[in-house]
């Protein structure tokens, strides 16, 4: 069975999974994920786009529920060596084991026996638009950069260093903390 992202179902109920799997599209036209954005707190200065790409698969295999999928999605950042903002695409592999809590143990006793790709099923639901929003979360860079070779900021002007509004000397001046080197640099060539 192949749903689209249209039918804006992010939570599914394990009872209307079919024997041979379901499959999800998103081809990015619908928000499926601004619930699940709600229930976490992005670093400062992050924004992800709720309309995302790709797909996600759901087969059963006995009591369990394995998950796999590829998803793009486009956020939001500020470099945090020029503070320019800029986009970026986040490809995240979900691959994941659902299995349903017993009634016999506390939730707390289950998790603790799960492996690290395996969650529990809440309410006999899944909750795809959350599972890939935690996916989305670890991928979130500590230090974004708009590029790897950044140049940042001007200590003087504070414009973009390279940039058409820095007039600076270009790195020549040398920091009065530095100039005793300059002395040493010669006597260490001979």
């Amino acid at each position: 069975m192949s749903l689209s992202a249209r039918d804006d179902r992010m939570k599914i109920h394990i009872e209307d999974i079919p024997r041979n799997g379901l499959e999800i599209e998103f081809d990015g036209s619908n928000d499926v994920l601004t619930e699940a954005l709600a229930s976490v707190t992005l670093p400062p200065d992050v924004s992800v786009n709720p309309r995302i790409t790709g797909r996600v698969e759901i087969k059963r295999d006995f009591d369990k529920f394995l998950i796999h999928g590829d998803v793009e999605a486009k956020m939001m950042c500020k470099c945090s060596r020029c503070l320019c903002p800029y986009e970026q695409t986040i490809s995240v592999n979900v691959d994941l084991v659902a299995t349903s809590s017993s009634d016999q143990a506390d939730d707390y006793e289950q998790e603790s026996k799960l492996e690290y790709n395996e969650i529990l099923i809440e309410n006999d639901e899944i909750d795809i638009g959350e599972l890939i929003v935690q996916e989305i979360f670890l991928d979130i860079p500590m230090k974004p950069l708009c590029k790897d070779d950044c140049p940042g900021l001007c200590p003087k002007c504070g414009a973009v260093l390279g940039a058409d509004g820095c007039e600076c000397s270009n790195g020549t001046e040398i920091d009065s903390r530095w100039e005793k080197l300059i002395t040493l640099k010669p006597r260490l060539n001979n």
